[in-house]
């Protein structure tokens, strides 16, 4: 048994100071870390879900002793604003299911706080809330509050397309099954007024066939602003087309797109690299490793054929392989899955972990963790998001994530079901 909350820190601030308070963020993420290292050690523990979010985990208890935070909201009332009025600091903590917690933390900073000023009224979220304030008008000794919230507001139905004034970015999560914990996510830029979001989670219909470097370098700038706004603790996996890869007159034009990227966060960067072929000679392989190492610590290659020959790689040159389900019934797609997994030994032997991805409902994921297989994605396992999601823990049998953004206009089998593994 477990317990979990969701810390979100909510800055009181007048209205013309909050065009500035992501210049805050940093601050806020940094002086909370220090605290949680001291007060949260292990085996209790924590992640960075965005600048003003944490999911703090006691892994013995059954509730969250959240006592321990009434001296948070202190040092960073001190860190933020000294001894001046310019504003208070509120901490929030949210005992909610995954949905309410996703809901929860992309809610804008006015929104919530007006949320947390009338908690008898609508609110995007649901599940148990809690709340400290430094203000002046605090209950005295900075007692908790709880306020039991009813979910009246629901998230916004998905659209079927691109909208026309931008480009939409998506994240979907990757979830190691052995350790029960999300590892990262999977980026994807879809251009603005496209008939269908592009996804690297599902079936080949959702990747481009024709502009593959264009999808793949909207995704590097997407990610650039990602990883610049905001920390990110988990992977980020970026896809990288092979065949425009491998020809010589966008090489460049990758490799330009791909020096936009921090050089410092190389460490948590993975390229999935996708149309790969069922073959690969050796010279491929090695400009494959060339172009990529660089920027990405971690290359991975997405599969669509269970008899993928990896004897052709050499060790140590790929880090993970993952097979992309085939469309078809759920039987063929069972069986596909089994045939790449009997073929665990031959991918450990050049030291390549595996992965499966376009999983649509609750038995291919069951399958997949029966099969030991290590990280999997897909719609069985988390919807499209609009934040990315980083290395967070989440028991299987809450999965999958529910989406909180645009997804995919080719409806899944689980989607039309409207499944949800409880």
């Amino acid at each position: 048994m477990s317990a979990s909350v969701c810390l979100r820190i909510l800055l009181d601030l007048s209205d013309e100071k909050l065009a500035k308070l992501d210049a805050l963020g940093p601050l806020v993420t940094r002086v909370t870390s220090a605290f949680l290292e001291t007060c949260w050690s292990w085996p209790d523990r924590y992640s960075i879900i965005t600048p003003f979010s944490f999911l703090l985990t006691e892994p013995s208890a059954t509730v969250v002793n959240v006592a321990r935070l009434e001296r948070l909201a202190s040092e960073l009332q001190v860190k933020l604003f000294g001894k001046s009025n310019a504003g208070d600091v509120i901490l929030l903590l949210l005992d909610g299911d995954e949905l309410n917690t996703a809901r929860f933390v992309q809610l804008d900073h006015a929104s919530l706080k007006r949320a947390t000023q009338d908690p008898m009224g609508p609110t995007p979220f649901g599940g148990r809330l809690m709340k400290i304030s430094t203000a002046a008008d605090a209950p005295p000794g900075l007692n908790w509050q709880t306020l039991e919230l009813d979910p009246r507001v629901e998230a916004p139905a998905p659209v079927r397309s691109v909208p026309a004034d931008g480009p939409l970015t998506v994240f979907n999560g990757v979830y190691a099954a052995g350790r029960q914990r999300f590892v990262g996510c999977a980026i994807a830029c879809t251009p603005a007024g496209a008939d269908t979001p592009y996804s690297l989670v599902d079936g080949l219909e959702l990747l481009p066939t024709e502009q593959a470097a264009a999808f793949d370098l909207a995704c590097v700038d997407a990610a650039a602003r990602t990883l610049a706004r905001e920390p990110l603790d988990g992977l980020l996996f970026l896809p990288v087309s092979f065949s425009s890869l491998m020809r010589r007159s966008t090489r460049e034009v990758y490799a330009a797109g791909f020096k936009r990227l921090p050089p410092d966060r190389r460490p948590q960067l993975a390229a999935a690299i996708y149309d790969v072929p069922r073959s690969l000679v050796f010279n491929a392989v090695t400009q494959l490793h060339g172009a990529l190492s660089r920027f990405f610590a971690h290359l991975d290659l997405q599969i669509t054929d269970p008899a993928f020959e990896v004897d052709q790689i050499p060790s140590g040159v790929i880090d993970s392989a993952t097979f992309r389900l085939p469309d078809g019934d759920e039987r063929a797609r069972l069986s596909a899955m089994r045939r790449f997994m009997e073929r665990r030994e031959h991918f450990e032997r050049r030291r390549i972990r595996l992965g499966l991805t376009n999983l649509r409902g609750r038995t291919e994921l069951q399958a997949a963790v029966r099969l030991s297989a290590p990280f999997v994605s897909g719609a069985a396992v988390c919807g499209a998001m609009s934040e990315p999601i980083g290395a967070v823990p989440c028991e299987a049998l809450r999965l999958p994530l529910k989406r909180t953004a645009a997804a995919p206009t080719a409806t899944t089998p689980a989607e039309a079901a409207g499944e949800h593994w409880i």
